[in-house]
């Protein structure tokens, strides 16, 4: 099992935020050896499927060189007039070849890792820290396990190549050996078949070591994005917030609440009480109001306050015990009296009205 540099066990799979992250940073899943193979294979296929004018051009060209070679002199004033016929037999030759070759390694680059750009590869100050790390890098290089298995891949690709070009050989030497002996067009030909062969075959075997690289590489890479239970919690904190300060806010937003809860008790036409673990204030605007409404409630020592702020403002206090434990749990703050707790309130209310009356004749 992977451990970090604490020596903690990364038990627990990467998270998105964190595979995120690392892509953001260019670390993916990749194998160099899936775009060789790509390059060599369809490379080269394409070059003798679709080459064919880069191989007639190839004849024409080495024809009038072996023609010519008695006659030709090299001056300076005959390299000033082959230079332009040079450049675009090279161009004729390298641009096509080049723009299917770029083409195969961008599609191939593509499929292993999509299509997204690695915004924070160049732009992060740790990236450049790196390039000065000489220690690291070396010691990363001829010590680490990971330079072990390069090697080991390294061997095992030139022994498959090895016996891949060494049974290609023994099968075309009798061909190779009499290629002196045959014309001009054959010995293109020929070579040129011996060419196709060589692509093909160490094509196929790279391809076969390609995808099992590519294997390797996504495990590998899924191993090191492992994470420690602590990283997976510092990573929950940073995403969600540190808990105890979520709390604490939580705390301060309820706190605030219970303030403004208990001045707009100053508001109120009643006060209903337990008479002293509950205590409800209530406010009745007929004009404006389809019912009364609940402007605030509160518990033992929340029901104190609302009481002490009633008594402050001259608010009647009703004792109604059953009523205040109905209000206090099936309704909440600024929410309207339901139908079927209406009638109590009503009668509460019309008795409150009733004492204020009295008080003002």
């Amino acid at each position: 099992m992977a451990e970090n540099q604490d020596g903690q066990e990364k038990s627990e799979d990467a998270s998105q935020k964190r595979l995120g992250d690392a892509r953001d940073k260019g670390q993916v899943a990749k194998s160099t050896d899936v775009t060789t193979s790509a390059v060599i294979l369809l490379g080269g296929m394409a070059v003798f499927l679709l080459g064919a004018d880069i191989i007639n051009t190839m004849k024409s060209f080495m024809g009038y060189i072996l023609n010519n070679a008695t006659t030709l002199e090299i001056t300076d004033q005959n390299v000033i007039k082959y230079y332009p016929e040079l450049l675009f037999f090279l161009a004729k030759i390298i641009l096509p070849t080049g723009l299917v070759i770029y083409a195969i390694i961008l599609a191939s680059e593509i499929w292993q890792v999509g299509l997204k750009f690695s915004s924070k590869k160049f732009t992060e100050l740790e990236n450049y820290t790196k390039i000065f790390k000489i220690g690291a890098g070396l010691k990363r290089i001829f010590f680490s396990s990971q330079s072990i298995v390069e090697l080991i891949k390294s061997i095992a690709k030139m022994s498959i190549i090895g016996v891949i070009l060494y049974i290609l050989i023994r099968k075309k030497i009798e061909n190779i050996v009499s290629m002196a002996d045959k014309p001009f067009t054959e010995l293109t030909n020929e070579m040129a078949d011996i060419t196709y062969s060589l692509v093909l075959y160490v094509g196929m075997a790279y391809i076969t070591i390609a995808f099992s690289d590519f294997l390797y590489q996504r495990r590998k890479f899924k191993s090191d994005m492992k994470m420690t239970k602590q990283e997976v919690k510092e990573e929950s904190k940073q995403m969600e917030g540190d808990p105890k300060i979520k709390q604490r806010i939580r705390s301060l937003m309820r706190s605030r609440m219970r303030k403004l809860m208990i001045q707009n008790v100053a508001k109120a036409d009643v006060v209903i009480t337990n008479p002293t673990h509950f205590a409800v204030a209530i406010m009745y605007d007929t004009q404006n109001m389809g019912a009364p409404i609940i402007l605030a409630k509160g518990a033992d020592f929340i029901a104190k306050q609302i009481r002490d702020k009633a008594n402050e403002y001259n608010i009647p206090i009703v004792e109604e015990p059953p009523l205040a434990r109905a209000l206090y749990h099936n309704v909440e703050v600024e929410q309207e009296i339901p139908e079927n707790l209406f009638r109590a309130v009503a009668q509460v209310l019309a008795y409150v009205y009733g004492l204020k009356k009295k008080k003002f004749n």
